[in-house]
């Protein structure tokens, strides 16, 4: 293997001493450093076998130039905007009760950078993988004769979901008297799942839409011409990558998921199931949302047969 690969296990493994810290020194700076001693350690354990197995890299794409990183930093601002947005200023799905909404908003910014990387490497280091014992790619060169159309309409349908569900939302709020901002603590309201994942599903749509019109490759794209790997590879990382999160957060609970969760008797490792199945739905969004927004440097996101 490489450096990187090495670099990445060591700090993966010192994220877990987490789990024998005496109670007066579990906070939330110390869960922050641990917390990023894990993002990162999966950061590096995927570039490493990525530059092993294709020579290509995530990070160097990232860091070779002042406006790559500048880049990637504001877009990944944008992005943890988008997922806290509906998943935690609205939807209310989870809490971060270390946090205060000074502390919140410093960990943000960093935290949403690495909470990318970490997304984007661990599908990139699963699909480079299944490309690599896949081979025969192929190149294609031509919409089929429904796609301009379907893009368009997406679009249209995304546009108009995203804020008819957000007004839902927060009119749900006016009966439990008004909006509150809480990151931290538990508050007595509960919103309809479904507009939550309808939000998601009308930012996807979006995104497709806006990669249709920069001619870029997309998610949908990869499917319909029979090109299933990142699909493949979104499934295989966002279970695994949610296992080994969820339980790593058990024992001092740095995130707490609410009640707002349906089937929530149902739990897998004590969490609501529902849970895991949003997990892809998490990377979707994310991983659309930089490809149609960023240069080049994020070209492999879903790229494998040469889709034009």
């Amino acid at each position: 293997m490489n450096r990187t690969f090495y670099a990445g296990i060591v700090f993966f493994l010192l994220s877990y001493f987490q789990l024998f810290l005496p109670e007066r020194l579990v906070t939330g700076a110390t869960l922050v450093v641990f917390w990023f001693l894990f993002m990162f350690g999966i950061v590096l354990i995927g570039d490493g076998i990525t530059q092993k197995i294709c020579r290509k890299s995530l990070l160097r794409e990232i860091s070779k130039s002042k406006k790559s990183a500048v880049r990637f930093f504001l877009l990944s601002i944008v992005g943890g905007i988008i997922l806290e947005g509906i998943a935690q200023w609205l939807g209310k799905l989870l809490v971060y009760p270390y946090f205060n909404v000074y502390t919140y908003f410093f960990a943000f910014v960093l935290g949403f950078s690495l909470n990318w990387l970490m997304i984007a490497e661990s599908y990139l280091v699963i699909k480079v993988t299944f490309d690599y014992w896949r081979r025969g790619r192929k190149i294609i060169s031509n919409y089929y004769w429904f796609e301009p159309l379907l893009y368009k309409l997406l679009g249209v349908v995304g546009g108009v979901i995203v804020p008819v569900f957000a007004f839902l939302m927060l009119r749900d709020y006016t009966s439990y008297g008004g909006y509150i901002f809480n990151v931290s603590n538990f508050i007595s309201y509960k919103t309809s799942f479904l507009y939550i994942v309808m939000m998601f599903l009308g930012t996807w749509f979006v995104f497709e839409y806006v990669e249709y019109l920069g001619k870029k490759t997309s998610l949908l794209k990869s499917i319909f011409h029979h090109y299933f790997t990142p699909l493949a590879s979104i499934l295989t990382a966002s279970f695994v990558l949610a296992i080994i999160m969820e339980t790593g957060n058990i024992s001092h609970g740095f995130w707490v998921y609410t009640n707002n969760w349906p089937l929530g008797n149902i739990k897998v490792l004590d969490l609501p199931v529902m849970l895991f199945l949003m997990w892809p739905l998490h990377y979707v969004v994310f991983l659309s949302f930089f490809r149609a927004f960023a240069e080049k440097e994020f070209d492999e996101i879903w790229k494998g047969d040469l889709i034009k």
